[in-house]
């Protein structure tokens, strides 16, 4: 695993995301040199030449992020992978015509767009079938062996079955009760031959098993806690892992001043270079949504935030209604709460606000669920991108493991990271009013 923007990505994702990166500009740069009318040299000595491939070579790649054949590295069928492929160079073909129109001198030529995208996209199908039959199987090394009966070490197993791309296999688990009746946990491991070790205990392992596992560890064997590996597989922090002392004395979940303040400067800054965009639209949609419900615009609900309980205002988004379906499948129904990032009682990225009943509720059953309070409430979230699609009502046990990790790892590159899987999961699916 490699932490990149403070999530771990398995490292066949990186390289097969490298390895397509080379793939696409080298594939332009060659069809640039074998077709353009002019001479390269001279084409690529001006810098509008590099940045025309550059921007192509952008775009595909987001493309291929966008269909999540980053996230889904095994193509369920080729017919599918060459579909999304298609459509992929689709957009890419569709940017090119817009720029056309605006930007001309940053154009690339008809001929080499064509060859480039064919070049491109026959080695990228080739490449990904070839990964997904010969490269997955090789990566697939790494075997665990899970010991104990905390709740995390099944999720773990269900979380490595349902990612391949991990290159890491169950070699076997074991409850506590079998842990402590095996004669030898060296001869089991001899046995299994695990590259590492998870454990994982409720209330801690007997005296008799942690003498094995320490004696283990200075034989040389990877050893490594359940919630450890738990935050870095599923980017989220285990609550079973978590206990009242490590919330007390360790400052790992407490946002750093400096982080804050910086967090709100940028966040307001960037607000207010949202709503100078958009005024031209918001009195146009105050009208529209007023001729077609009849009702108020704006609609206020009381959310729970770092400084107490505020007043959250957005656009009325009415279900039956043409203009409603539409604010709410473009996002617009959210602009409003701009102006609470502006007033500092929102983030852009952060936990989702709660009803104030719903947090007093909620932090009598959930322990450490007050803890999400301690950034402001966001726009969008690590837990928003991550549990878009799960079904209501909502885990909030899962909720506040999302975001425990990003109070943890808050910083401008995670918060940009949320921002871009946010604006993905609008373009693709639309908003959630």
């Amino acid at each position: 695993m490699i932490r990149l923007f403070r999530v771990f990505v398995p490292a066949s994702t990186v390289g097969l995301f490298l390895f397509e990166a080379l793939l696409i500009f080298s594939s332009f740069l060659f069809s640039s040199y074998l077709l353009l009318e002019v001479d390269p040299t001279d084409y690529f000595s001006d810098w509008r030449g590099w940045l025309s491939v550059f921007v192509v070579w952008l775009s595909i790649l987001l493309g291929i992020h966008f269909q999540n054949l980053y996230t889904q590295i095994r193509a369920r069928s080729r017919l599918l992978l060459l579909q999304q492929l298609l459509v992929v160079a689709g957009v890419a073909f569709l940017l090119q015509a817009v720029i056309s129109a605006v930007l001309p001198d940053l154009q690339i030529p008809l001929r080499v767009m064509l060859f480039g995208s064919v070049l491109s996209l026959a080695g990228i199908l080739a490449g990904r079938l070839l990964f997904a039959a010969y490269v997955l199987p090789l990566v697939a090394g790494e075997r665990w062996l899970l010991i104990g009966n905390s709740p995390l070490l099944d999720d773990i197993a269900g979380h490595l079955d349902r990612t391949p791309q991990a290159g890491i296999q169950v070699a076997a688990s074991l409850g506590a009760d079998a842990a402590e009746e095996t004669a030898s946990l060296e001869d089991r491991i001899r046995t299994l031959r695990p590259t590492r070790i998870v454990v994982g205990f409720e209330s801690g392992p007997s005296s008799r098993l942690a003498h094995e596992l320490l004696e283990l560890r200075f034989a040389g064997e990877a050893i490594e806690d359940a919630a450890e590996i738990y935050e870095k597989i599923c980017n989220r922090q285990g609550l079973s892992g978590l206990n009242a002392a490590r919330l007390l004395y360790s400052k790992e979940f407490e946002p750093g001043t400096r982080a804050l303040f910086f967090q709100s400067v940028g966040n307001r800054l960037v607000a207010a270079a949202v709503l100078v965009l958009v005024s031209p639209l918001l009195l146009p949609i105050a009208a529209l949504l007023r001729l077609s419900s009849g009702r108020p615009v704006l609609e206020r609900q009381w959310r729970e935030g770092r400084h107490g309980p505020f007043a959250l205002y957005r656009f009325r988004v009415a279900a039956g209604t043409r203009t409603g379906r539409l604010l709410a499948r473009t996002g617009l129904y959210a602009l409003p709460q701009f102006f609470h990032v502006l007033h500092g009682q929102m983030s852009i990225v952060g936990p989702r606000p709660e009803r104030p009943e719903f947090v007093r509720e909620l932090a009598r059953y959930i322990p450490f669920y007050p803890h999400r309070l301690k950034v402001r409430p966001g726009i969008t979230g690590w837990s928003q991108i991550h549990m878009r699609h799960q079904p209501e009502p909502r885990d909030s046990m899962v909720e506040l493991e999302y975001d425990l990790h990003y109070i943890k790892y808050l910083s401008p590159t995670l918060d940009s990271l949320v921002v871009v899987q946010a604006i993905k999961s609008l373009l693709l699916w639309g908003g959630q009013p």
